[in-house]
């Protein structure tokens, strides 16, 4: 009966854990996609490079911390993709290209949009 006990606080320890982290990684996510629609593509569309460049770069080192913790909880694959996108928008925005960073930025936005998706804590993701 005292393994059943400590495998069951265990569990429900992980699942507590886990859910802390889908509510804490659902809003960040949010926050990203908000910050790339609002400021970003909409600063790129505008021309106004070093306003969009200066946004994406902090946008990005947020990125850097918080993919820090979601590796041990999303996928990498996904996370490494999310990763490719930023660094293409990087480059395009630095380029001072209108098409290909606020496409590659929507792509991004779309990316993100499907982690938070395909990695949230339901039924359907768990079975």
């Amino acid at each position: 009966m005292r393994n059943f006990i400590i495998s069951v606080i265990c569990l429900g320890t992980l699942i507590a854990v886990w859910a802390a982290f889908d509510s804490y990684s659902a809003g960040k996510i949010s926050g990203y996609k908000e910050t790339l629609q609002q400021e970003v593509i909409k600063m790129a569309e505008d021309e106004e490079w070093d306003k969009a460049y200066t946004i994406f770069q902090q946008f990005s080192e947020d990125w850097a911390r918080y993919k820090k913790i979601a590796a041990f909880f999303l996928d990498t694959q996904a996370i490494n993709e999310a990763d490719y996108s930023i660094a293409k928008s990087c480059y395009y925005i630095k380029a001072k290209d209108v098409s290909n960073s606020t496409g590659e930025l929507s792509c991004l936005r779309e990316q993100l949009t499907f982690l938070e998706y395909n990695e949230s804590l339901a039924a359907g993701n768990i079975f």
